[in-house]
């Protein structure tokens, strides 16, 4: 076994979209959105002789507490290898080791188990707070391969009643990849943040974001609109086998235009030929309604689905200032009842 790193961009995309529920975070699109945001990144490729086997997408970056390497839904492998794990892991540490930063972040897409957590813990990583992040956390996935009308059975019968009552108001539903139409969706999260009491993205984020990726066809904004007007957006990510809803913002109103718009969005990924729609994180397994997630987990699930568990983040401390970033999300994770 080999670990390199690669340098161009084809043989790392087709290894990567044909890995079943692959994550965009590790795609080549979303190195080049980091760069935008001034980060920089590394991406290392497993070989077994000529074969890839495993690719690993690594940003490298800075915030007030303190320097840091992340590797978001990764290392990513054709079959998961404890072995082979292992290895990447080691090599890993090397490279933040080599970089200087103060700590180095895994979210791992892995499957949940305790062998795979074991094999963090031995390679010097320990569970962090970070682990109520979405990407870190708990998602949704729908099955698009079943029939429409079996989605359709399978949405909570209120949620059921709210798109038939939606379609019966004449909600429409318009999709673009522009980026000039983006004004139309930071209008509405400005109006959810101030409702929901909540900090989202940037703007410059988002608007980075979207450029990159909707310039490489794998973002798209949605729009629902009532008599004319927008009520409802979301932005989605498609990538490999899966559609992933990552942004959503709404007017407050009585019009379930949001149940419209995320319906019509299940049903054109379907047509796309996507396996699986991502919801995008969810509160953890025995949150109650007090959890700041709890509201759009319910929206969320109302459209089927089922619960699939991440391993969480894991770091590895390189430096003492590590644990004033330890302190601040413990602090914040309390506070926010995470």
């Amino acid at each position: 076994m080999e670990i390199k790193e690669i340098l161009v961009e084809q043989p790392w995309e087709e290894f990567l979209t044909k890995v079943p529920h692959t994550s965009f975070l590790q795609s080549w699109a979303w190195g080049e959105f980091q760069e935008r945001l001034g980060f920089s990144h590394r991406r290392l490729g497993v070989y077994q002789g000529k074969e890839l086997v495993g690719v690993c997408a690594v940003y490298l970056g800075r915030r007030k507490l303190g320097s840091f390497a992340y590797v978001p839904h990764g290392p990513v492998f054709k079959a998961f290898d404890g072995g082979m794990a292992k290895a990447v892991l080691a090599a890993l540490v090397d490279l933040a080791r080599q970089e200087k930063v103060d700590y180095l972040r895994l979210d791992p897409n892995w499957e949940v188990g305790k062998d795979q957590q074991s094999l963090l813990a031995q390679a010097g990583f320990r569970l962090a707070r970070s682990a109520t992040s979405q990407a870190g956390g708990r998602t949704l996935l729908l099955d698009l391969v079943l029939p429409e009308e079996e989605l359709l059975a399978g949405l909570r019968k209120t949620t059921r009643y709210l798109v038939r009552k939606g379609e019966q108001l004449g909600i429409k539903v318009e999709r673009t990849a522009d980026p000039e139409m983006l004004n139309n969706f930071h209008r509405l999260m400005k109006l959810t943040q101030t409702r929901q009491n909540f900090t989202p993205q940037t703007r410059t984020y988002l608007d980075e974001q979207f450029a990159e990726l909707s310039s490489r066809r794998m973002a798209e904004l949605s729009l629902a609109l009532y008599q004319g007007e927008i009520i409802s957006a979301a932005i989605e990510v498609s990538y490999g086998d899966t559609t992933t809803y990552l942004h959503g913002a709404s007017l407050k109103s009585e019009v379930p235009a949001s149940h419209v718009l995320l319906w019509e969005n299940i049903k054109e990924a379907k047509k796309d030929g996507r396996s699986y729609y991502d919801f995008w994180g969810i509160a953890p397994e025995g949150a109650d309604p007090r959890h700041p997630w709890w509201g759009y987990t319910l929206f969320k699930s109302g459209f089927g689905g089922y619960p699939h568990d991440y391993l969480g983040s894991w770091d590895f401390s390189f430096n003492p200032k590590y644990w004033g970033v330890w302190a601040v999300e413990e602090l914040r994770a309390l506070t926010r009842r995470l």
